[in-house]
């Protein structure tokens, strides 16, 4: 509770602090105009601070939004299963609200979402109920520094925040413009939503204990056992390794995108490697997560009006 109470300070700060930046630089906002921007992306597979379920999880996603030419900006999305036997069902809608800023080579913003999955969804971010965080970037125009910081919302608050280092190659007039920006990043944070994850989605059965998890099986996500198909049996899921903040994954990407006047298209690749595997015990059995390099692809158009 401390840490929202702090963060919602922080956020209230930062977009105060930038409303004011907004009307002092009226020159470049009456150049600017709002919209909406609707638009379709294919998720290859949802794999989240690199994790990932054990089974593929592609979404086609829709999405709406209006951005207001002061920066501020409000959305929703929905992801729709793309490759299992339930293809076609809604996984997750995201109402989304932000802020962006950018003056010179300095850009920021601030950002909150709220999550509603199915329960049926196996995802590793299906138990986040919502998330709330900022960024900013400084070009160097040799390099451009990030990062980035979120509180998520599940069972409990984590924390994750993110380092990261680009150059863009920009070639075409601003009306119809090539972006290519080389990428990579390391993320670290804590882990309530994914032990819930492992609790309540991936396995899906009997009484959790240990270093923050408690409470029974809510029925959801694949309805399994270790083993497989879930015996009825009550069983005991024990966390062993603490919930600390931690390096969770480093990642490579190369963002391609496509901007004309009012529509265009982008297509990020990306590496995740994730590290520092959790440790658990089923009915006292000794278990280590096991934790695989992941390449998956985010590709999509979009129509601005």
């Amino acid at each position: 509770m401390r840490r929202l109470l702090l963060f919602t300070t922080v956020l209230i700060a930062i977009l105060l602090f930038f409303s004011k930046l907004t009307f002092a630089q009226k020159d470049s906002a009456t150049k600017k105009k709002s919209y909406f921007k609707a638009g379709l992306d294919y998720l290859s597979n949802a794999v989240y601070s690199g994790r990932k379920d054990s089974s593929v999880v592609s979404y086609i996603k829709p999405s709406i939004s209006y951005v207001n030419k002061s920066g501020f900006s409000l959305g929703a999305e929905m992801s729709v299963l793309a490759n299992s036997p339930e293809a076609g069902r809604i996984d997750e809608i995201a109402l989304e609200a932000g802020y962006d800023y950018s003056k010179g080579n300095f850009d920021a913003g601030a950002y909150a979402s709220k999550y509603f999955y199915s329960d049926a969804s196996y995802a590793v971010a299906s138990e986040l109920a919502g998330d709330a965080g900022a960024y900013f970037s400084y070009d160097l125009d040799f390099l451009k520094l990030g990062a980035g910081g979120d509180f998520l919302f599940s069972t409990g608050t984590d924390i994750s925040v993110n380092f990261n280092l680009s150059h863009s190659f920009e070639m075409g007039p601003d009306s119809s413009k090539w972006t290519i920006s080389p990428t990579a990043q390391i993320g670290a944070g804590t882990q309530s939503f994914y032990r819930a994850y492992y609790k309540n989605r991936k396995f899906s059965f009997g009484t959790t204990t240990g270093n923050g998890g408690n409470g029974s099986s809510h029925g959801k996500g694949h309805h399994t056992t270790s083993g497989g198909t879930s015996t009825g049996t009550t069983k005991t899921l024990t966390f062993l390794t603490q919930n600390q903040f931690t390096v969770l994954d480093y990642e490579a990407s190369i963002p391609v995108e496509y901007e004309h006047k009012r529509w265009g298209f982008h297509i990020t690749p990306v590496l995740a490697i994730p590290v520092n595997p959790m440790s658990y015990a089923i009915d006292g059995v000794l278990q280590k997560e096991t934790l695989t390099n992941s390449f998956f692809a985010d590709a999509g158009i979009y129509l601005k009006f």
